[in-house]
């Protein structure tokens, strides 16, 4: 088996241009062929994504449309980024907060390489900076603003679709005009989400939740200090199964009680298995872990053979790292 390299970069612009726009031109084939693998006409017609977009997220629309003057997108092109109702996919993902002594976001990002831009960008594109793994174009993975304000998500296992945003498109939202916890709960009580998925928050002052979203059901909000690929107690669906979702949050929770865990064991944990996937071949390999500290305002991303990035508010530095996928 040949060897498999993926490329990480950290790239600072505070807004969309040349380096964003380079990124759109050259990924815009991939994300078209998504948006028609359904076919066209499956997707919502850009009167119905603006007005969504107006209705729930108002303060992106002007930013949506100048991405529309910047890239001199036709109506299919506005409609795929406007990431209402896009074509399903999965992703599987485990996160968790830590909160002794020193809160800190930690999540394990489980997907094909192939699907992941592999971006960490340092935005200033509304009133804070933002500092994210993209998705999405100009979507969020996983991030932080410099109001301490930490977000992340994981599928949450059921494959029911509904009317309503990616989940990418909603975290920017949040990081770009929420500052607390309790900011980002309400806007994801109040924002559809299109799919099942698990949303972690932690902010500056230490306090976190994790909002369980399902396609037609009211958010249920806990006080659980992870998420994996299932959502309740136990949800015994196909893709929990296939995922080892039960397995991993057991593993997290004996981690998370055990007296003698220590930040820097729990931390290394995400290294290993069950945290840690090797299975790139069927879209679930751990693909990087990343480390989000709110009180410090800074994060450290790391991959296997010891490869670490360390980025804050206070220093970001502008470069790549190529990383080995491990078999």
């Amino acid at each position: 088996m040949s060897t498999q390299y993926k490329r990480f970069q950290a790239i600072e612009e505070p807004l969309p241009a040349e380096q964003w726009l380079a990124y759109y031109h050259a990924s815009m084939p991939a994300y078209r062929r998504w948006f028609a693998s359904e076919g066209t006409s499956k997707r919502p017609d850009l009167t119905s994504c603006r007005a969504a977009l107006q209705t729930y997220m108002p303060e992106l629309v002007p930013f949506w449309e100048n991405l529309l003057i910047l890239t001199q997108a036709n109506d299919d092109d506005a409609r795929l980024l406007s990431f209402y109702c896009p074509a399903p996919h999965l992703s599987g993902c485990s996160q968790a907060v830590w909160s002794r002594y020193t809160p800190i976001l930690i999540r394990n990002y489980d997907y094909a390489p192939e699907y992941c831009e592999g971006r960490i960008m340092k935005t200033r594109w509304h009133q804070q900076s933002v500092i994210a793994t993209t998705d999405c174009l100009w979507g969020v993975l996983d991030g932080m603003n410099e109001s301490g304000l930490s977000v992340s998500f994981t599928f949450g296992g059921s494959e029911l679709v509904t009317d309503g945003f990616s989940i990418a498109i909603i975290l920017r939202y949040i990081l770009e005009f929420c500052t607390s916890v309790d900011d980002a709960v309400r806007v994801l009580c109040r924002v559809p989400a299109q799919m099942a998925y698990n949303v972690t928050v932690l902010d500056a002052t230490g306090k976190f939740r994790t909002i369980e979203l399902t396609p037609f059901s009211a958010p249920k909000i806990t006080y659980k200090p992870m998420a994996v690929n299932h959502q309740g107690d136990f949800e015994l669906s196909n893709y929990a199964v296939f995922s080892r979702s039960y397995e991993r949050q057991q593993f997290i929770v004996g981690k998370l009680y055990d007296p003698l865990t220590n930040i820097e064991s729990f931390t290394n944990a995400f290294g290993y298995s069950p945290l840690f996937s090797t299975n790139y071949t069927q879209g679930f390999g751990t693909l990087y872990t990343v480390i989000y500290n709110p009180y410090l305002r800074a994060m450290e991303y790391r991959w296997s053979n010891q490869q670490r990035m360390y980025q804050s508010f206070a220093f970001f530095e502008s470069y790549e790292i190529w990383v080995e996928l491990p078999s």
